[in-house]
């Protein structure tokens, strides 16, 4: 193993074969795995049960600039094959931006029933009541999911103005089932902390997501928010809203970082931190992925949900990163 050793080690930059070795755990054919341009997909532990947390890393021939000008093509790059629809938010949010959002006949067939602390689908308990009050329940399914489609368009605008007014204090308290007054921000926040690394290599991405939108990104940087509805195998599609953001940080000028903060999901997930990192490798870029998630505190439930769930996020992120091999999204 020691001669593939050192070719990884004249190839790679110095501090990713560190990272890979002392923070993800790499052995001596993981990282040759990774040299012969090979995926290697890692489940990390946690510490609380209901986080899934994955790593992934391939290379590319791509260089750096012509991965990210690809990156930088949100209408095009955000389109990936589990994901059903899409809409990206104007400046500022408008009616057309969420034109396309529907609510799912099964979502809308439970939605009778849904009230503070046992409610299939993560809303604030306020919403709920609202929903509850608004709609002509005695309407046909279809007149029913019109009215629902129109209610969660209107709520998905005001939810983005208020985010961009507001940031993190903007953030959903989600009164579903297993869950009362659980605070959005209070679950990303979790997630950050508990991938240390971040906040040690990179304080410049903390600093923007924590204060944001008070903070600024360094020039160059490019940002969009979107809606999209992801579908798992065995699962309900998931309906989110996420704030992505792609720079060069300051503190690493051999890498670029595109990274993802879910605001708001209607299934399963507290939270969801996606970062990667585009880093330069001659000839050619590594792609390196961290992928985060905190589920629903489901009594009875998580442990299924979560087994179900593990499987089908780690083969997709090991599709997204062969992929992104060649296309660069």
């Amino acid at each position: 193993m020691l001669p593939l050793l050192l070719l990884l080690q004249a190839t790679a930059p110095p501090h990713l074969t560190t990272f890979l070795q002392q923070s993800i755990g790499f052995d001596a054919r993981e990282l040759a795995a990774v040299e012969r341009g090979e995926p290697v997909v890692k489940v990390l532990e946690t510490r609380d049960r209901r986080d899934v947390a994955l790593f992934g890393i391939i290379t590319s021939a791509l260089g750096r600039e012509p991965y990210l000008r690809a990156l930088r093509d949100f209408p095009t790059s955000l389109r990936t094959p589990n994901r059903t629809q899409l809409g990206i938010f104007s400046s500022p949010a408008v009616a057309a931006d969420v034109a396309a959002v529907t609510i799912n006949s099964r979502d809308v067939a439970d939605m009778k029933s849904c009230k503070p602390g046992d409610c299939v689908v993560k809303l604030p308990a306020t919403d709920m009541r609202r929903i509850h009050d608004e709609m002509n329940w005695a309407a046909s399914p279809s007149d029913l999911q019109a009215q629902l489609n129109a209610y969660a368009r209107r709520r998905l605008v005001e939810y983005m103005t208020d985010y961009r007014q507001r940031g993190d204090s903007a953030m959903v308290i989600y009164d579903d089932r297993g869950n009362m007054n659980m605070r959005a921000s209070d679950a990303f926040a979790a997630q950050f902390a508990e991938s240390p690394y971040i906040y040690q290599t990179v304080p410049s991405l903390r600093n923007y997501f924590t204060s944001y939108p008070h903070g600024a990104l360094p020039a160059g940087a490019a940002e969009v928010f979107f809606w999209s509805e992801d579908v798992m195998p065995r699962l309900r599609p998931i309906l989110s809203v996420t704030h992505l953001v792609v720079f060069t940080p300051p503190e690493l000028p051999g890498m670029t970082l595109a990274a993802s903060k879910q605001i708001y999901a209607n299934h399963y997930f507290e939270a969801a931190v996606d970062l990667t990192a585009v880093v330069d490798r001659d000839p050619g870029i590594y792609v390196v992925v961290l992928r985060r998630y905190r589920f629903d505190n489901l009594p009875g439930g998580i442990l299924n949900i979560r087994g179900r769930a593990v499987g089908a996020l780690r083969d997709q992120l090991t599709l997204d990163l062969r992929r992104q091999q060649t296309t660069g999204k």
